[in-house]
């Protein structure tokens, strides 16, 4: 008890040095409490800089929607299903993270670190990506229309079946990516796609 006590202090004090709201607090404490929990809903959390333990939270299936999520570090996190639709993902590390199956539409990943993740089947419409690294990292049917990859470091990464359509690519770097010529590029218009 006394060690979930220290445990609970500390993260008060590490969430209060970043400004995190502190209503935020009472969500958190659930992850505390619980190992591994599942389906957690945090979204419009403000939860910037705030470092997750992996192994001790299970963010699979998350509602992570509209989250502040900058400078946080997922390295190795399992966001496999998750909701990240409208969240700041800029400045995060996502290294070796499973995202399989997520939804970030309209997520802003700008200088995001995201070197070997899975991203097969996740929906990325409308994601910004602009200064993020992706390499050696898994795109294998996942949907990236209307994204912006300018200025981001693809190289390495697989495009087996990706959807690309509309997605702007100025300054990109693209060195040894995998399976280009099987991506989906449909040409649809960004103005009217949701």
């Amino acid at each position: 008890m006394l060690k979930k006590m220290v445990v609970l202090c500390c993260y008060f004090i590490l969430l209060n040095a970043y400004a995190v709201d502190p209503n935020d607090l009472a969500k958190l404490e659930k992850i505390i409490s619980k190992s591994n929990t599942k389906g957690l809903d945090l979204s419009h959390a403000d939860l910037r800089s705030y470092q997750f333990v992996e192994g001790k939270v299970d963010l699979q299936n998350a509602n992570l929607s509209h989250a502040n999520l900058s400078n946080v570090n997922l390295e190795n996190m399992n966001l496999s299903k998750a909701d990240l639709s409208h969240a700041n993902l800029s400045n995060a590390i996502l290294t070796g993270a499973n995202l399989s199956y997520a939804n970030l539409n309209h997520a802003d990943l700008t200088n995001a670190t995201m070197n070997n993740i899975n991203l097969s089947n996740a929906t990325l419409n409308f994601v910004t990506l602009i200064g993020a690294s992706l390499q050696q990292s898994n795109l294998t049917k996942a949907d990236f229309s209307c994204a912006n990859f300018n200025n981001a470091n693809l190289s390495k990464a697989n495009f087996s079946e990706t959807v690309i359509s509309n997605a702007t690519f100025t300054n990109t770097i693209t060195n040894d990516i995998t399976n280009y010529d099987s991506v989906i590029d449909d040409r649809v218009s960004c103005s009217g796609f949701k």
